[in-house]
Parts: C-alpha cells; structure tokens; sequence
C-alpha cells in the first residue's frame, strides 16, 4: 500500500529503471529449461527475498492468466508454482527468504481494522448483486445461473485456521524442493510465517540491516525483493545499499498482479538519478538527503498516517516538495539525522514551503476536480463494454439450448461485473461541503472531518495543536520504523484524518518523541480488532457466540453500520471508514473472560541441504556433548560467507532426518503436485533469530570503508553511524570503536590459514 499511485508515477518519472523479464526467461522457467544464455536475460542476484503476503492475495483471487481457485487447495498450488517460477527466474547464489505477515503495530492494525471491514461490506453487496442479477437472467429465459458463495479474503489474517494451513504448506514446499531440487540445495532458505510479529516486508528489512552489521560483510552483495507494495521502493532506499532491485508483477489493463509477467526496478539506477535530481545542492551527503527524501514522502501518503490535504501525487505533491527542499536547502538544511527527525529544520522547511508553493497546490487541485469527472467517463466506457459483451453472449444462444447453461453462468457474470462498476463510482455521492481553495476552507475543514465546533475558538484551536503534535510524532514513529524497527508496538495515530499543512508549518509546541516499545498484541487479539462479524468463522470457537451477540461483552467492538466519508473518493474503496479505534485493554479484558489465551508466538526457521557447507558448519557449531539446546551467535567468518547474521539454535521440532516424511495436510497431500511423500529426509531445520533492534548505518558501506581507511573519518560520516537514540553514546562509528580490537582474517593460501592482527584499519570483506 503505501504512497497511492506512488509506483506509476515512478514509472512516468523514472522508466528508465524499469526493465521488464524477457518472455523467454518466463516461459524458459514455466516449462523447466534453461534459460536463455543471453547476458541481457540472466541476471543473478546473491539474495531473494519474497514478501509473502503480496503473493498469497493474487494467489486466492481471479488474476490473470487465471481464474477464480475453486479450493483452498487450488491457491495453495498456485503459491507454490508461483514462487517456484521466481526462484527459477532470479536463481538467488546464496539465500532466499520468505516471510509472512505476523501480528502488525497498532498503528497498522487500525488501517488492518478499516480494510477488512469495507471487504465484508464489500461482500454483503456483491451477494445481494449476485441474487439480482440471478432474477435478470432467469427472467431472459435462460437456466438459474450457476454460483457459488464468496471465498472469504479476510482469513488472510495471522493466526486463523487458513493461515495456519498456509504456514504449513510453504514449510512442506521448502522441505520438498530442498530434498528433491538441485538448485535448492546450495543455499539458504529462511522462512518467517504468521506466528512471527512483525509485517512481512519489514521483516526483510530487518534482516537486511541485520547482515550489514556483520563483520566481513560485502557491500556488494546483491538483493532482489519480490512485493507488490510501493512502499518497498522507500524501504529499499532505507537499506542504504548499493544493490537492491525490486521484482513485482506487471500489472493487467484492471489493475490486478500478472502471474506471468514481471519487471525489476533497480533501487541501483534510481540512487544515481535521485543523486542528480538533488545536484543543486551542491555539497551534501547524499544518504542523508536520501533519508530526507523517504522522509518527505510519508507527507504524500503512507501505512500508518493519513495524507497531508492537497499533497498527493495527482496534485504534484513529490516535485513540489523535492524542488523546495533543493531551492531553500540553505534554510533548512537536512530534516533527519540517523533516523530522527529534526523538527526545528522541518518547521522551517514547511514553513517557506506554505509561503512558495500552496498557491501551487491549489491551482493542482483544480486537476483533481477535473480527474473526478475523468474516472466517471471511464467507468461508463467500462460498462458499455461489458453490456456489448452480454449482447453477444445471450446472441450466442443455440436454437437446440445446449449451451443454454454456458450463457447463463457467463451472462451472470457480466451483469455482476456492470453492477459492481456502476456501485465502485461514489463521484457524486457525498459532497464535500467545502474547498480547499477557498481562503475560508480552515474552520470547515475541521468542522466537517472531525467535527470540532469553531465558535468556541479557544478549544477549536487547542484541539487542532493537539492533533498537529500526534500527527509530527507520528512521522518520527514511522521513520523509526523504516530505519531502526518498531519503535512502539501501541502507539496510534488517533484521528481519521491529517492536520492542514499550515497548522503543521505554525505549530509552536515540542513533539514528544519518547516510545515505548511495548510487546506485540497476542495474535487473538488481533484477530478481534480487526476481523469484522461478517468473518467470526476465522476466529476460535469459543469466542464465535459472543461476537455475533451485540449485547456481549465483544458486541461494542462490532458496530452494526459503519460511517463511511465518500466526499473526496472517486472510488468505493477511497472512502475513510470512521470505525471507532480499538481500546486494547478493553478488547483484553473482554476477551478474558471468554477464553484463556495462550502463549502463541513462533520463531523463525533456518533451513539448508545437509550437503550444504552452512549445514556443516552449524552442525558443528551446535554439537554439544552436554546436550545442550541454546541459541548460538552465528560465527562472523560463516555469517560473512552465506551471507547471513543473528543466532541459530536447535528445532525442537526438527522434521526427522532420513527419515520417509508424508504430508501434514491431507487436502495438500491428495490435492496438489507437491503431495507426495519425501523418501528420504536430507533437509535440516534450525531455530534463528534476529536481534531486536538493528543498528542503522545511513551511509554506502563501499564509502565507509575507504573512509576508514583514512587517518580520520569526516564528521558528516562518523555522525551518520549512530544507532537508536536510547543506546547513542558517541558520534564516533559503532564499529570503528571496535577498530583497535584482535581481528581475525582469514585468506586461503595454498591450503593454509592466515592470521593477521590490525590495529588501525577496519575492514569489510
């Protein structure tokens, strides 16, 4: 999600960093050859990381080439044949990682809350659609359609029964590809499922800073990122790493994922043309700007904060605030540090940026005014098209009536597709009641969206300074969370909607900053706060009665309508749901009284061919003659080799070894090409685990290390080595303070083992 229409307009701005997969890699790779020998459609890449969860949706919906899966079963093959085909087509030389989405920040289960809302709302309507158009086509004389009821998308949730079979099948396609592939047996594959805290594409992150705080780590190691999500492109350029591309799925003329179709973006030539574009600087440190530049983008739209009003991509938000922030550079010189932000700097960037630009903003405004209209001719295009499809399909009617059954089913499906175009336009539904490009659109902006009276000034203006104070901690909160990891599992924004611009440029107070980091909800919990009643099959049993009965102790948290804004929507799901935020305490307390919880959590799976060299060496490394099972530091020659870091430890519940291994899932078994039992078990499966908190290096490791080759290093770059706030004791490096340290080298020569000491040289490899 992230930034609306972020990726197309990296597209129309910087196409040159987009390279679509050839169709002969593709289909080289579906039909199991080799691919074309062809420099230009062999790209390889040290690391593969999958951001599950934007691969499981497609996989559980109607995307092309494909049809809506019949069963549970169906997706799950789905999922496998499609991660199957990436690995084929990025051929990953070292590791590959595939993490789920676990229990989210409470500021992200709040957005979690409102989408899985509109869904059931969403699926309510298309019932009541399916049944109208189902009268449509018997009253043409054609046969009763066949339908079947509506899969449930919002089971793709932590922790419900769904989830917990596609945690096991992705384990069992691991185990099998591992045992029966050669080319899964030199790496390897870490797999993080639902029962781990934590979104998926934060996860990689947080594994990715984690190898570059190893000693010997290469800083031209290279990764892929597989995800459909445009915030992966500000999370990329977080790492601060020279070579990261992401890989996604292009998309079909409706917008969906093509499970056949992919392009890469390369982060690689996007830092050279952000490099250029901010060139009028002059002298900077450009990962600093970078940092600034991912920082500004939140402002245009993110995850965990609603957008700032007149700053989206329809109305040039990026350009305008980039070009502002390289024209009064000298003003306000870089607005974060090392992953803090400095709000002196940004309230006089905002402030100078309301005096030059809004007039700018508002005359861009008048464009979105226009697209409204826009997306109402399109739509209607759309439904002619579809209604010239019927026509031809009930012409298609065999005077026999053998195919009377086909044209019925197709004809159903037409009539539903218009019903739903026509219902997804809200252009005209709700006016906004003011507008922004009036000198007077202040005090109704507030009174309309949150609904504070302006007659009594004093208050008006009191709660305005306070929702200005949330919404700039919140900004800190989500750089924190792109650079560091979560910095606060409870903290929320507590409003529905942004402050105005100007109250941010002229707010006069301090912003709070300090976090409490707080522990993950329990995955139930979860499930509560965000599963609307529509889908209580996915919650526990128990608990099932007590959801549906609105004079429950759980009743309050399920209100029977819901509020939804449309005044600046085009489309249906563009609409705020003004859903009452969750008080965790309240929903525990509630939810205590019904059922006990249990401890829930996972950890995170290592897994390798036992032929590896990484299995060797663990094997090795864990052998104690104690029997000891206890989480052990990954050696730094090994962590440098793989690459990889963290701890690894004992799999209490190891799949045996050279062992026959038969499927868990009987439907996974007897349904799906991977079913079949394992003869004999040579995969090895250990417990990992990253730290908690990961040191953040804003800065090219390649450019840290000739720096500290040097006599001394620049303050710019010492300065940037800083972790989080709590543990920054010095501005010198993290790591140069361990320069003086024994350091082991390691160099094959002729068979042997060099050791050298060094004492005032740092190096990387």
């Amino acid at each position: 999600m992230g930034i609306a229409g972020f990726y197309l307009w990296l597209q129309r701005w910087y196409g040159d960093c987009v390279e679509d997969v050839p169709e002969e890699v593709v289909k080289a790779a579906l039909d199991g050859q080799p691919l074309p020998a062809s420099s230009d459609t062999t790209q390889r890449f040290d690391n593969f990381y999958l951001d599950m969860n934007g691969l499981i949706h497609p996989c559980c919906h109607d995307t092309a080439p494909l049809p809506e899966p019949e069963s549970e079963e169906e997706m799950f093959e789905r999922i496998f044949a499609q991660v199957d085909l990436l690995y084929k087509i990025v051929r990953p030389r070292k590791c590959l990682v595939l993490c789920i989405d676990g229990v989210a920040p409470q500021s992200k289960m709040n957005q979690q809350r409102s989408r899985r809302f509109r869904a059931a709302e969403e699926r309510i309507e298309s019932e009541v659609f399916s049944a109208q158009c189902a009268e449509e086509v018997v009253k043409k004389g054609l046969p009763l359609p066949q339908t079947r009821s509506r899969w449930d998308h919002n089971v793709i949730t932590p922790s419900t029964p769904f989830m917990e079979r596609v945690g096991l099948a992705i384990e069992w396609f691991i185990m099998k590809k591992i045992n029966e592939d050669p080319a899964w047996r030199h790496i390897a594959v870490i797999f993080s499922d639902a029962h781990v805290p934590g979104e998926g594409e934060h996860k990689i992150m947080h594994y990715i800073r984690e190898l570059r705080a190893q000693l010997g780590y290469n800083p031209q190691t290279s990764h892929v990122i597989h995800g459909m999500d445009a915030d992966l492109i500000c999370l990329g350029l977080s790492t601060h790493e020279e070579h990261v591309t992401i890989l996604r799925n292009q998309l079909t003329e409706t917008f969906q994922p093509d499970h056949n179709r992919f392009c890469y973006f390369s982060l690689h030539k996007y830092r050279l043309r952000l490099r250029d574009d901010f060139g009028g600087i002059g002298q900077m440190d450009f990962e600093r700007v970078l940092d600034d530049f991912i920082f500004l983008c939140f402002f245009v739209g993110n995850d965990f904060l609603p957008h700032v009003p007149l700053i989206s991509i329809k109305t040039k938000g990026i350009e305008l605030l980039l070009d502002h922030y390289v024209r009064g550079f000298k003003d306000h010189s870089y607005l974060t540090h090392g992953g803090e932000v400095n709000y002196g700097n940004l309230t006089k960037f905002l402030r100078f940026f309301v005096v030059g630009y809004m007039e700018k903003l508002k005359q861009e405004y008048g464009g979105v005014l226009w697209a409204k209209q826009r997306a109402k001719a399109k739509v209607e295009e759309r439904v002619k098209e579809l209604e010239r499809e019927l026509e031809e399909q009930l012409h298609s009617l065999q005077k026999d009536r053998k195919n009377a059954q086909q044209v019925s089913n197709t004809a159903h499906k037409l009539l539903l597709s218009i019903m739903r175009e026509r219902a997804r336009l809200v252009v005209d539904k709700e006016p906004l009641g003011f507008s922004y490009v009036n000198d007077d659109h202040r005090d109704k902006y507030y009174e309309k969206k949150f609904g504070w009276d302006p007659a009594d000034r004093e208050a008006f203006e009191k709660k305005i300074q306070l929702c200005c104070a949330e919404y700039l901690r919140g900004t800190q909160w989500v750089m924190r969370y792109y650079t560091t990891g979560c910095p606060s599992w409870d903290w929320y924004y507590p409003f529905y909607y942004a402050p105005l611009l100007q109250d941010l440029a002229h707010f006069p107070g301090k912003v709070n900053v300090k976090m409490t980091l707080g522990a993950p909800r329990h995955p139930v919990l979860q499930l509560l706060a965000v599963l609307p009643r529509l889908s209580v099959e996915a919650l526990p049993e128990e608990l099932h009665d007590a959801v549906k009965d609105p004079e429950s102790v759980l009743g309050v948290f399920y209100p029977e309508k819901v509020d939804v804004d449309f005044s600046e929507a085009h489309f249906s799901y563009q609409g705020v749901l003004r859903l009452p935020f969750v008080n965790n305490s309240h929903l525990q307390s509630a939810c205590q009284k019904l059922v006990r919880l249990e401890p829930d959590f996972g950890f995170t799976l290592l897994l390798c061919h036992e032929s590896s060299r990484l299995s060797r060496a663990l094997e090795s490394l864990l052998a104690d003659k104690d029997g000891e099972k206890v989480m052990k530091p990954i050696p730094k020659v090994l962590a440098a080799k793989v690459p990889i870091g963290g701890k690894v430890g004992p799999h209490e519940m190891e799949w045996p070894r050279h062992a026959r291994l038969h499927c868990p899932d009987d439907g996974i078994a007897s349904e799906t090409s991977y079913g079949a039992p394992i003869k004999s078990n040579a995969a090895c499966c250990y417990r990992y685990e990253l730290n908690t908190q990961s040191l953040y290096r804003p800065v090219l490791l390649r450019e840290l290390r000739k720096t500290m080759r040097g006599a001394t290093a620049p303050a710019s770059t010492a300065d940037n080595l800083v972790k989080n706030p709590a543990a920054r004791k010095s501005s010198a490096p993290a790591d140069s303070l361990r320069s003086s340290e024994k350091k082991i080298i390691r160099r094959a020569k002729h068979g042997r083992e060099e050791t050298q000491e060094q004492n005032t040289e740092w190096k990387w490899w």
